[in-house]
């Protein structure tokens, strides 16, 4: 019996809902329908697939390199199903995630370029944390994601566009008594000044554990976590709440809004995250992916040109 596309659609559906029940709502059959085409893919391959649970399943050997392929085949079925559709007299049409700490900050600049690229490029924008982006790549709801890098995924094909580094944010007062400590101060600095708390984004928030890998000498319970956005940190830290830690891409946008948010660059080698292009597999070689990583650059290191006018250059290695 031939392996059938549905029955590798619902293979999917069950590894990404991690339970029978949900897979077969997902994809719109009674759970018998669903375990069925499972049972006669698994008699196809010679071998289980999956193991039940109490809460849910676990995926044998068999069936961890069975995904690998079912989410290779899946992806060239996806990209020629659409092939005709997504490009009309040079129009590329993509659906691309940014991750949500980058994308209000990037994305005036990326769909001003876009509209100047060859091809033209009409993004559908989707805005969420890297978990959730890596999550719709390997669903194929996105062609490609802008986001912090590496993950180091086979499936997920990547490249590094621009740096964005980390400054300390905050009025004005709180950033002398950082500097108190040292000319050129660390992140260790900020734990040892008098500057009430470091205020971060919630769990679930890549940018939160990257911050906090920076700073990992501050006390935990001096550590307030919690904001939805980078935009909600600026207001409160200009406010006098304490300090934060903004990535470059957003210190001009968030100055221009809160005139009394002050930066400080740390010593080098200072904190950053990488920011890359992350696209589907099935999506190598296709047209768009180069102009979208250089229309995704330039946007990145113009924000991060902005920000040195803004809080002025990285200081010299010593």
């Amino acid at each position: 019996m031939p392996v059938t596309l549905r029955q590798l659609h619902y293979f999917q559906a069950l590894v990404e809902h991690g339970s029978f029940s949900r897979a077969a709502e997902s994809v719109y059959v009674s759970q018998p329908a669903l375990s069925l085409q499972i049972r006669e893919l698994e008699e196809t391959l010679g071998g289980r697939l999956v193991e039940r649970k109490s809460r849910g399943i676990n995926l044998t050997r068999l069936g961890r390199e069975a995904h690998e392929q079912t989410l290779r085949i899946l992806d060239e079925t996806s990209f020629l199903e659409l092939m005709g559709k997504q490009f009309d007299e040079g129009l590329a049409r993509v659906t691309v995630g940014i991750v949500s700490t980058l994308s209000s900050y990037l994305l005036p600049g990326l769909l001003d370029r876009l509209q100047q690229s060859s091809p033209r490029i009409e993004p559908t924008v989707v805005e969420a944390t890297g978990a959730d982006l890596v999550s719709d790549l390997l669903a194929g709801r996105l062609d490609a994601a802008i986001m912090s890098l590496p993950l180091g995924m086979i499936e997920l094909p990547e490249r590094e566009l621009f740096e964005d580094r980390f400054l300390v944010a905050g009025r004005a007062g709180a950033l002398d008594a950082v500097r108190s400590h040292s000319d050129k101060p660390r992140p260790e600095n900020l734990a040892r000044a008098d500057v009430g708390p470091l205020l971060t984004l919630a769990d679930g928030h890549c940018l939160a554990d990257q911050v906090l890998g920076a700073c990992s000498m501050w006390r935990q319970q001096d550590v307030h976590r919690g904001a939805g956005s980078l935009a909600t940190l600026a207001r409160l830290v200009a406010g006098g709440e304490g300090i934060t830690v903004l990535p470059e891409t957003a210190a001009s946008c968030e100055r221009a809004i809160s005139p009394a948010l002050s930066f400080l660059r740390l010593a080098p080698p200072e904190p950053l995250r990488r920011i890359g292009l992350v696209h589907r597999l099935a999506a190598h070689g296709q047209r768009w992916i180069d102009p979208l990583a250089e229309a995704a650059a330039d946007a990145g290191r113009e924000l991060t040109r902005q920000a040195r006018e803004t809080v002025g250059e990285s200081p010299r290695r010593a």
